[in-house]
């Protein structure tokens, strides 16, 4: 674990461990909102069909909100004394979202694609949140904000499919 705890002037946890638990928990959601923002871009290359433009602008948008979100998340963790780990192949190591085909993908598939990742990620931070709830309120108060903006998000594209979703 890359830390860079090594004075009383980092915010006050009970235990050790404690802090390598948020860490932890923190480290997996940055992962996460990386990798999604990748698979995002991804998808934003390869849509076609009749929705091509607003889905096309419409997934940089979401990139550009996952990054934020991984920032702010990253932040956190720098706050508590450490350094986490959004270089590709932790990233690789570290998210459990599935990739997408490197192919054209049709604007209605691109949507189940974005929306089926939006929610594992947001179950996952989610998971995390709860597992924070007892040892870390701030880092929790992170989370819940990632959890909030990414099933507002999930909503927003969930809206676009139809009856072939």
């Amino acid at each position: 674990m890359a830390s860079i705890a090594s004075s009383s002037h980092l915010p006050a946890l009970a235990e050790p461990h404690e802090r390598a638990a948020v860490a932890h928990e923190l480290e997996a959601t940055l992962q996460e909102l990386i990798d999604l923002s990748l698979v995002g871009k991804q998808l934003h290359w390869a849509v076609v069909g009749p929705l091509f433009r607003p889905l096309h602008l419409y997934l940089d948008e979401l990139v550009d909100s996952w990054r934020e979100l991984a920032d702010t998340v990253a932040e956190r963790a720098v706050a508590l004394g450490y350094v986490p780990n959004g270089q590709a192949q932790a990233v690789a190591a570290g998210s459990q979202l599935a990739p997408v085909a490197q192919s054209s993908l049709v604007d209605h598939a691109v949507v189940w694609e974005i929306t089926h990742r939006i929610a594992m990620v947001s179950e996952r931070a989610r998971t995390g949140m709860d597992r924070l709830s007892d040892i870390d309120l701030v880092s929790q108060d992170v989370l819940i904000a990632v959890v909030r903006k990414l099933e507002e998000q999930q909503w927003t594209v969930r809206a676009q499919l139809d009856s072939r979703g």
